[in-house]
């Protein structure tokens, strides 16, 4: 595979067309219908915009707290290893096998109509210990969208998350971490903290895998949460270089709710 860096958008762009004729789980009816209703309201993102930006999440208002969190406690020198944007099938699969060889935890922040498309792997995901969090139905810049639109790509997240894995997510990533901070209210009241992070891979440009693992390396610490995505083949080629560097400098891998709520 080439390591020439590609827009994000031209990146998920190939990736949704690589979904067309997907075998669909159970309950998918419902879940296509709404994904008809939300392309025929969500706006095209302009990649101009979002390609090589760095993830940050837009706030709105300097005077209210900030909802966003983006690393836990440093104490213990424990992190929460993330991964956006799958279920994915021949990505999220390797994923989970470095993982359980090594008896590690992470967090997944799946795409409800991803779910809808490969329950089997978000099955599997939640089966062997790790959490699951909503990352939208569609994902869609949630800042552009009126609230209610906002709120029904995630709800629908939930209910298919739940309907699939019997698991709630109790975090919830917006896409682009575009969200605005009025827009919190609308995770909250759904029993969901808004989870960013501190330590962005940049995977999802495709830099290549010795870039991934040093960006990793070089900016994880204690209370670290990092995100990938489980949807980039180069993620899943390098994770368990990945996982057996982080082992060695003497890191525990915990899952976000484990991490920002410490027993």
């Amino acid at each position: 595979m080439s390591d020439a860096p590609v827009s994000r958008g031209k990146f998920l762009r190939s990736l949704g067309s690589s979904m067309t004729g997907a075998a669909l789980g159970t309950g998918v009816a419902v879940a296509q219908a709404l994904a008809a209703r939300l392309a025929a309201a969500v706006p095209e993102v302009s990649t101009a915009s979002t390609s090589m930006a760095q993830p940050q999440p837009v706030i709105e208002g300097t005077l209210a707290p900030n909802p966003f969190i983006s690393r836990g406690s440093s104490e213990g020198k424990r992190l929460a290893l993330t991964f956006d944007d799958g279920p994915m099938p021949g990505v999220t699969d390797r994923i989970l096998d470095a993982l359980k060889q090594r008896g590690l935890v992470a967090t997944f922040f799946m795409i409800g109509e991803r779910v809808s498309a490969s329950p089997d792997l978000a099955r599997r995901v939640a089966a062997e210990g790790h959490e699951i969090g909503n990352h939208t139905f569609t994902h869609p810049k949630l800042n552009s969208l009126p609230d209610q639109q906002a709120a029904l790509e995630i709800q629908q997240t939930q209910d298919t998350i739940v309907e699939v894995t019997q698991q709630r997510p109790v975090c919830f990533r917006p896409p682009f971490l575009a969200f605005r901070k009025n827009q919190a209210p609308i995770a909250h009241g759904k029993g969901m903290r808004i989870i960013c992070g501190d330590v962005d891979s940049r995977d999802w440009s495709q830099p290549g895998e010795a870039k991934i693992i040093e960006t990793i390396l070089l900016q994880a610490t204690a209370g670290s949460i990092i995100i990938c995505h489980d949807n980039s083949p180069q993620t899943a080629n390098c994770i368990a270089q990945i996982l057996d560097k982080l082992l060695e400098q003497g890191f525990t891998f915990v899952t976000v709710s484990s991490l920002i709520d410490p027993v």
